[in-house]
């Protein structure tokens, strides 16, 4: 009590136009504003009972949404096989190949590689939006203020769309780095090498050349 009597006695002291009662009103603000947010993602503070806070929406972007668009994707086993006979044959060209060429292998991976950079960057588009819905939402409580509250808006949204981009140039680094360089040796190809090497002459006889 002693300290609220405190800070009304320092507001008389100024009048509406004081440029030190202006700058202290908008510090409350974006101090505000900064408690809102983090509480909003972090689930600290009130919790909601009639809908899903904004930090498990994106908690459920990258658990459940990121993981059903990579499902999605539904690799199609018979057409897999047709890419993999069309690139051993092409590898061959006129010659008569004994064995599958590690280059045939590489092409068919490096293109499954390929289609997780959709749904990677998709999932990184939500969370921003997600984060764009929370600023706004903590943003009201500054309405007196609209030009405030518009410049605070335009300036954390657009820090928002500026890490958007790195994090997708990030993926993008990511991704081409496992495009870069495959380890055949890792044991999860054991079993693939051997599966291929029994049934290399029939993938083979998949491709009919017209």
């Amino acid at each position: 009590y002693g300290s609220l009597e405190k800070e009304v006695s320092e507001y008389n002291k100024f009048g509406l136009d004081d440029p030190s009662v202006k700058t202290k009103a908008m510090l409350q603000g974006i101090r505000q504003l900064h408690d809102d947010f983090e509480r909003s993602i972090e689930g600290t503070g009130f919790v909601d009972t009639s809908e899903l806070s904004k930090g498990v929406r994106i908690n459920k972007i990258f658990t459940e949404r990121f993981p059903y668009e990579i499902f999605k994707m539904e690799i199609d086993e018979k057409m897999l096989r047709r890419e993999i006979a069309f690139a051993i044959t092409n590898i061959h060209g006129v010659r008569v190949g004994l064995f599958t060429p590690d280059l045939a292998f590489d092409a068919v991976v490096k293109k499954q590689i390929s289609r997780l950079k959709e749904p990677s960057h998709k999932c990184i588009e939500l969370v921003v939006q997600e984060l764009i819905d929370v600023v706004r939402m903590c943003t009201e409580k500054i309405s007196q203020y609209p030009l405030f509250k518009e410049e605070t808006e335009r300036l954390i949204t657009s820090c928002l769309r500026k890490h958007e981009q790195l994090s997708k140039n990030q993926v993008d680094v990511i991704i081409g780095s496992e495009l870069a360089y495959i380890n055949k040796n890792h044991e999860d190809f054991i079993e693939v090498a051997n599966t291929g090497s029994r049934e290399e002459g029939g993938t083979r006889n998949i491709v009919k050349i017209e």
